[in-house]
């Protein structure tokens, strides 16, 4: 059975599109079947940050019936080993697309791998929703601010309205010491679980966006790295106790 797991936030720019390529790239290396779906229908950027800059098939044409456009036409493999499902960069696409057809994705998708996973929209509208209403799990990324864990709370509200389990918190663009940020702790008591990584602000990123590939895939051995690793970890540790029960 496939996991679905949607990467949320309370707002946007907190790095979801990032987490969810460099733990696809993780869990592949672990060898897991991973699927990658870009449910952000309104700013798409995950085949962006692989180099997708037009496809011929993304998940509106897909949801649009447009002639031709099968499941195979919309799922693309990146030299990094990465397989994903892109939206449309057309502002033409996205208003034709109906966000309610989200489920049909989810339903063909199911048994296709064992993990999905979801990059969602930030906030709290409708498209998240609809999301969340076909999605098993959450994992919630945040800056250590607060203000990104303040809207992450609500998120992990909306999350646990659709009966989706909260996997954990990653804590992603924290930056040296000196700068006026919250403390693990604080975060943890405020969102009521623990965070799963701690990501720290990189130049490797910047590097990995001009390269259109994964920092997990560029730099194996770093601290970056080895932080999603723990998380891929984690996610493929649940699922073996589930097929065990």
């Amino acid at each position: 059975m496939t996991r679905f797991i949607a990467l949320v936030s309370g707002k946007g720019g907190v790095g979801k599109t990032t987490t969810t390529l460099n733990l696809g790239h993780a869990l592949h290396k672990m060898g897991r079947s991973t699927l990658l779906l870009d449910a952000n229908l309104a700013t798409p950027n995950l085949g962006l940050q692989l180099g997708l800059m037009n496809p011929k098939g993304t998940l509106n044409k897909f949801l649009c019936k447009e002639k031709g456009i099968g499941m195979q036409d919309i799922m693309y493999k990146h030299e990094s080993g990465i397989t994903l499902i892109p939206s449309s960069l057309n502002f033409m696409d996205f208003q034709k697309t109906n966000p309610q057809k989200l489920t049909e994705i989810f339903e063909h998708l199911d048994n296709l791998s064992e993990f999905v996973l979801v990059d969602a929209p930030s906030g709290l509208g409708y498209d998240l929703n609809q999301i969340l209403k076909n999605t098993d799990e959450v994992l919630v990324i945040v800056q250590p601010t607060l203000s990104s864990v303040m809207d992450a709370l609500k998120t992990i509200q909306l999350a646990q309205a659709h009966n989706n389990t909260i996997g954990g918190i990653i804590l992603n663009m924290v930056h040296f010491r000196g700068w006026n940020e919250m403390k693990k702790e604080e975060i943890e008591n405020i969102l009521g679980f623990p965070i799963l990584a701690n990501i720290k602000y990189d130049k490797k990123f910047r590097k990995s966006l001009l390269e259109q590939a994964p920092v997990h895939y560029l730099f194996p051995r770093s601290n970056i790295a080895k932080e999603y690793r723990k998380v891929a970890r984690h996610l493929c540790l649940m699922s073996d106790v589930e097929r065990e029960k």
